[in-house]
Order: C-alpha cells, then sequence, then structure tokens
C-alpha cells in the first residue's frame, strides 16, 4: 500500500503576498476558498443574485490590485476581505439607489409644461433638457448606449454587457468614462 502525501493548503495571508506579487494561481486558490462565503455576505446585502456577482466580481478585482495593502497585524486575512466586499456591496446598493432616484426624476419631469408653470419654468425645463440631450450626443455612441442602457432603461451592468454582447468590464468603463465627459461638458451648465 503507498501512502498518499496530503500537502496542507497554504495560509491565506501566504496567498495574498502571492497575489500582490501576481500570482494568479494564488488568487484563483483563495476566489475558490472565499466566494462562497463572499457571495452570501454580498448577496444578503444587496438581495440581488445578479447585483451580487457584480459586487463579488468589484470585490476580487480589488483584492487582485490591492492584495499588497494587506496587513496581517491589522486584521486576519478573511476579516480583510470581508471589509472590501462589504463596502463593495454598500457602495453599489448606494449606487442603485442614485440611479433609481435619477430615474424617477427624469420619468416624473413632465414632458410639456403644465397649465401651472409659468412661461419661464418652461423655458427652463426645456433648455434643460437641451443642454443634457446636447452633452449626450457630445460623447462617444459606446458610452452613450451604455448610460442610455443603464439610466433610462434601468438595466443593471450585466444586463447591459449580455443585451449589447460586450464584457461586463467594458459596460462598467464605458459607463465611468462617459459620466466622466458628462460632468466636464454640463459643468456649470445646469
Amino acid at each position: 500500500m503507498s501512502e498518499q502525501t496530503i500537502t496542507p493548503e497554504p495560509p491565506e495571508a501566504a496567498l495574498l503576498q502571492r497575489v500582490a506579487r501576481g500570482d494568479s494561481l494564488a488568487f484563483d486558490q483563495l476566489y475558490t476558498r472565499w466566494s462562497p462565503m463572499l457571495y452570501g455576505l454580498v448577496c444578503k446585502i444587496l438581495n440581488d443574485p445578479k447585483e451580487a456577482e457584480d459586487a463579488l466580481q468589484d470585490g476580487f478585482i480589488h483584492v487582485w490590485h490591492k492584495a499588497s495593502s494587506y496587513d496581517p497585524g491589522r486584521s486576519s486575512p478573511t476579516t480583510w476581505a470581508y471589509m472590501i466586499f462589504r463596502n463593495k456591496a454598500i457602495d453599489r446598493l448606494r449606487s442603485l439607489d442614485r440611479r433609481g432616484r435619477g430615474i424617477e426624476r427624469i420619468a416624473e419631469e413632465p414632458e410639456h409644461t403644465g397649465p401651472s408653470a409659468g412661461p419661464e419654468e418652461g423655458a427652463e425645463t426645456s433648455e434643460r433638457r437641451q443642454v443634457v440631450k446636447s452633452a449626450l450626443e457630445s460623447i462617444p455612441p459606446d458610452q452613450r448606449e451604455a448610460i442610455s442602457l443603464a439610466f433610462f432603461s434601468g438595466l443593471t451592468q450585466s444586463e447591459i454587457a449580455q443585451r449589447i454582447g460586450a464584457p461586463l468590464g467594458t459596460v462598467k468603463a464605458r459607463i465611468r468614462r462617459g459620466m466622466l465627459k458628462l460632468a466636464d461638458v454640463l459643468k456649470g451648465k445646469l
């Protein structure tokens, strides 16, 4: 009978050190070890499996880029990860809340001014709409499409990626770059 040697799994702190050096195998091991519990955490906070998947991905991207910031003197690797993923889920929750309020405001804003609105209010609303429309037209079409689907159609980033056939990271980047360009264009105009 031959004895089988069982190699112990490396400690999480050692894996994080390897990830900090760019070791993708160590990252895979951490992902396999942590993803079930961290998915449960973000899913509980967000109460939406698709949003939880996005938060999980955001968290692991953060771990990949910031593994060198882990300080074993301050917390255990699992506690460090919990804080990252908890914060990513809360950020996503806040973003969803802001997006929801923005869409509601746009939806509630009358297309045409009613009899109670004075001519100045009607002109101001029309002017704001034109400024925003012009700003949207000034950004690249791929960014405009992603922003329109997110903010006017209410799709999640995952749904947008599916609809346009682009990777999730690409969709996120398009929305972010587009929003930054819109902010520059609209600065001082609204």
